[in-house]
């Protein structure tokens, strides 16, 4: 409950001050809420009983996947071209470590109705807003390519696992972050700051729950 409690202020802490635009309160509560998203999925794995089922499979992916959210915060709030290059790649080395959290969970076996949705979803999303991002991206394309594949990879093996709040929070990354390279690289919108913060912690947190709660929420 502390750390729930927790987690929330930090995210609303860094929600208003990504809309005053105050980056000192940015640059410490945006990596502070993947540190404390860590001891949480730690204390609800301690559960009696818990490490043993798909909590304790999943606990090391989803530490290294928070670990590297930690990094790719710092790298793009301090971001220089080099740095936000490294950003990308940690993100991507977090987007797969979050996939293979996904595929250590039992799924519902069979076709996932909700793979049916995911995909179409995904060809929307990519014709409107990824292929630009890809085509402005300049020298950096196949890297911001790459980065997005493996956010598509993330939705796609969460819709074949099943579990809606696991879906929800690959969605909910993919949003972030498809809002972010378009703001950074096609056009500059106002809302867009507060928007990525939103979706990104909103994203983190239901795969945090979805995963550690071994895939039950949705089912």
């Amino acid at each position: 409950m502390v750390l729930a409690v927790a987690l929330a202020f930090t995210a609303v802490l860094n929600w208003f001050a990504v809309a005053r635009g105050d980056h000192v309160v940015d640059l410490i509560t945006r990596p502070t809420f993947p540190l404390l998203l860590v001891g949480l999925a730690w204390s609800l794995a301690a559960v009696p009983g818990a490490a043993d089922g798909a909590a304790g499979r999943v606990l090391p992916q989803i530490i290294t996947a928070l670990g590297l959210s930690v990094l790719t915060d710092l790298l793009l709030l301090t971001a220089t071209e080099v740095r936000y290059l490294l950003g990308l790649w940690t993100s991507l080395l977090a987007n797969l470590a979050w996939s293979w959290a996904v595929v250590s969970v039992p799924g519902q076996g069979g076709l996932p109705w909700w793979v049916m949705v995911a995909v179409p979803f995904i060809v929307v999303v990519h014709g409107r807003w990824g292929r630009e991002i890809i085509r402005f991206a300049g020298r950096q394309r196949g890297s911001v390519f790459l980065h997005l594949l493996s956010l598509v990879g993330l939705v796609l093996v969460a819709a074949w696992q099943g579990d809606v709040v696991v879906l929800g929070g690959g969605v909910l990354l993919l949003v972030s972050h498809l809002v972010l390279g378009h703001d950074r690289f096609c056009l500059e919108r106002r809302w867009a700051p507060a928007l990525v913060v939103v979706t990104y912690h909103a994203g983190l947190a239901l795969l945090v729950v979805g995963l550690v709660g071994g895939g039950t929420f949705g089912r």
